[in-house]
């Protein structure tokens, strides 16, 4: 069921012009120009880990909604075949897209990649273990 959900949001993904507008103010130009070049999927996980974000205690924090803004920006625009793959363990070109959104990010705004560079290292920070949560939930 799971992957019937997640093809169904990678052919079909929506975005929330509200919440979008809303997020948008979060990110400098250029972080806006990275958000617009990811995938419209990855966009719109992006939002739905940011809205999930704002019901935690880092609802102010505005380093942790810029990472669950871009987050994903490593990744490009990938099939779903490759995302499955992924999402199975198996070895893909998804398996650098922490190293590569950090460095998308790094002369933009050193912390924020260095943020996106350990999105998936468990025992990071606690900050990092609620933003986890958030994006495993979406």
């Amino acid at each position: 069921m799971y992957i019937i959900k997640k093809g169904m949001e990678y052919f079909f993904p929506e975005i929330d012009k509200r919440l979008l507008d809303e997020a948008m103010q979060y990110l400098s130009g250029k972080e806006q120009k990275i958000f617009e070049n990811m995938s419209k999927y990855d966009q719109s996980h992006s939002l739905e880990v940011y809205k999930k974000l704002k019901n935690t205690e880092l609802k102010n924090d505005k380093l942790y909604l810029r990472l669950a803004l871009l987050h994903d920006c490593g990744k490009g625009k990938v099939s779903l075949v490759t995302r499955i793959f992924h999402k199975f363990g198996l070895k893909t070109i998804l398996k650098n897209h922490t190293l590569n959104g950090y460095k998308k990010i790094k002369n933009i705004d050193k912390e924020l990649s260095i943020l996106i560079k350990n999105h998936h290292n468990k025992n990071y920070s606690d900050k990092m273990s609620i933003f986890q949560k958030c994006d495993d939930e979406s």
